[in-house]
């Protein structure tokens, strides 16, 4: 469906970005920035066609792979130097990632829902779509991954799988609505997170 193609397209371009960012703030070199744009935009999808043994699709279409290259190398073009010393670059991450999180949710979770999964595989195959390769990307530069450590940030994948699926299977929601539903509640709720530093509860240091 178109809507599934551009919601893909758009979301790797926020990871991509994401990515490249992340890459600028720790200085690294260019081709270290398009491979953390690239792993970024693809890792999730990867490891969630992987789980499902199916054909890996950003592997079978080189499409997403070379728009997050050409971006990679867009972002360290134009910005690197105006946004190596940017003291709020984790912001500008933050606000690519909120964005590649609530369109890659609903393509992980369509895509679980077309594999004949249940409500909690759907839910999962959301969840690694949307932060696998932000969790790839953040142990390459030894960071701890938003998911262990960030404002409500998987809760929201596993609640977008969660919703998808009861809405498409359940009561009959039109998918392409529920989508833009899903990506905008998504979207919102996280940057209301960053925002208000909206935590869940952790533990104590010690």
């Amino acid at each position: 469906m178109l809507i599934f193609l551009i919601i893909n397209t758009v979301g790797v371009l926020a990871f991509a970005v994401s990515g490249a960012l992340k890459g600028i703030k720790h200085h690294l070199d260019i081709f270290g920035i398009v491979v953390l744009a690239v792993i970024t935009s693809v890792g999730g999808g990867i490891t969630r066609d992987v789980v499902l043994n199916v054909s890996v699709d950003a592997l079978e279409n080189n499409k997403d792979i070379y728009m997050a290259i050409a971006l990679g190398i867009l972002v360290y073009a134009v910005g690197y130097k105006r946004l190596e010393n940017f003291t709020y670059i984790s912001s500008f991450v933050k606000i690519a990632d909120a964005l590649g999180l609530a369109l890659f949710t609903v393509i992980g979770a369509e895509k679980g829902l077309s594999n004949g999964l249940g409500i909690l595989g759907t839910a999962v195959m959301a969840t690694l779509t949307g932060v696998g390769g932000g969790v790839i990307r953040d142990i390459l530069v030894m960071e701890i991954p938003f998911i262990l450590k960030e404002e409500i940030y998987a809760v929201l994948c596993l609640s977008g799988g969660l919703i998808y699926w009861f809405g498409i299977e359940v009561i009959g929601v039109s998918k392409n609505y529920l989508s833009y539903f899903i990506i905008i509640f998504i979207f919102i709720i996280r940057l209301l997170a960053i925002k208000y530093r909206l935590n869940l509860p952790k533990g104590e240091k010690t």
